[in-house]
């Protein structure tokens, strides 16, 4: 409650969306800021999301992190691991890891870095052992998509570039923090795109579509 008294955040009861990852965001901003994502609103987000659920996945089928990022969302809403949407979730992500240990946003994708980190934090998150091959096989695919630099890139395979960015950076950083890996060398190619106004360019300038974040 301290936290949400610093931080106004009652437009988050009012929000409204026709997804089901539309609606992961606020679920965790709300929980947080140290409210219920189910009593806090206008209207249960932890419900609505459900809502969005079947047999087997959360979402649409098409999509992958739908369910990586709806399992985050439903955990820090206080929904256990053993719930099942978020079971088959769960096991939707593990039958959609690619061959080189990574998973993409969407089900038959290429693998990225960033739909990799965060689903290992989501797999973590309901129980999945770090030492599980799931885990060591992502791990081994972020390490090897790490350049020279100490940063990442989106994707290490990428036609259209594979330069270091700071959001891959980020969530990279996430990932390995909850691993227990070592990020410093990361971090410190993050520090390196960080303006003197203090926010982070996207990409190291010049960069014809850079851009900065606060």
């Amino acid at each position: 409650a301290e936290v949400c008294d610093a931080i106004d955040i009652s437009y988050l009861k009012s929000f409204s969306g026709g997804t089901a990852i539309e609606y992961a965001k606020p679920i965790m901003a709300i929980a947080a800021a140290g409210e219920d994502p189910a009593t806090y609103p206008n209207e249960d987000f932890v419900a609505k999301m459900k809502s969005f659920a079947d047999d087997t996945q959360l979402g649409s089928a098409e999509q992958i992190n739908d369910d990586i990022w709806g399992i985050l969302a439903l955990v820090s809403a206080g929904i256990p691991a053993n719930d099942v949407v978020v079971e088959n979730s769960k096991s939707l992500v593990l039958a959609n890891q690619n061959d080189d240990g990574g998973w993409a946003w969407n089900a038959g994708g290429g693998s990225d870095t960033n739909d990799t980190a965060v689903a290992i934090m989501a797999l973590l998150e309901v129980g999945v052992a770090k030492s599980d091959s799931a885990i060591q096989d992502a791990v081994g695919y972020l390490k090897a998509a790490q350049n020279n630099d100490g940063g990442f890139p989106y994707d290490p395979v990428s036609p259209y570039g594979t330069d270091s960015d700071a959001n891959s950076d980020a969530w990279v950083i996430m990932a390995f923090n909850k691993l227990g890996e070592d990020a410093s060398d990361i971090v410190e190619h993050l520090l390196s795109l960080q303006d003197v106004d203090g926010g982070f360019w996207w990409m190291a300038p010049p960069v014809d579509f850079n851009n900065k974040a606060p």
